[in-house]
């Protein structure tokens, strides 16, 4: 039988949540928003929600890098762009697509990033 306990809430988000993911060390969660925000949640501790803000519209994907420090988040204001996890600062942009980006990754060694979108392209990018 499936475990349907609810061990918290987390509430911040103005409007919809549109994608989360769990840190590779599973002790923070990013997500984003139809707000426009990237968020990190600590659950379990008392560290208090960080926000990034930085789309200039809703937030379709955020994951981390293989070794934590980085965020990848794409939009659909056309763009991909990674942040620095510990200062919250905007580290690079990624600017190509003709359309909505809704998904984007890390390669497991970091020095390529992987994009794709309403404008059916996939574009891989030197990091």
């Amino acid at each position: 039988m499936a475990n349907s306990k609810r061990n918290l809430d987390l509430d911040g988000h103005t409007k919809k949540c549109t994608v989360l993911n769990f840190a590779p060390n599973d002790n923070v969660i990013v997500s984003g928003s139809y707000d426009h925000l990237i968020k990190l949640w600590y659950p379990g501790t008392a560290t208090k929600t960080k926000t990034i803000k930085g789309h200039t519209a809703a937030v379709r994907s955020v994951s981390f890098s293989p070794d934590a420090n980085l965020i990848l988040s794409s939009s659909d204001d056309k763009s991909v762009k990674i942040w620095d996890v510990n200062t919250l600062k905007f580290k690079s942009s990624y600017i190509g697509h003709t359309n909505w980006v809704t998904s984007s990754d890390f390669s497991g060694d970091m020095t390529a990033i992987v994009s794709g979108g309403e404008d059916k392209k996939v574009m891989v990018w030197d990091v």
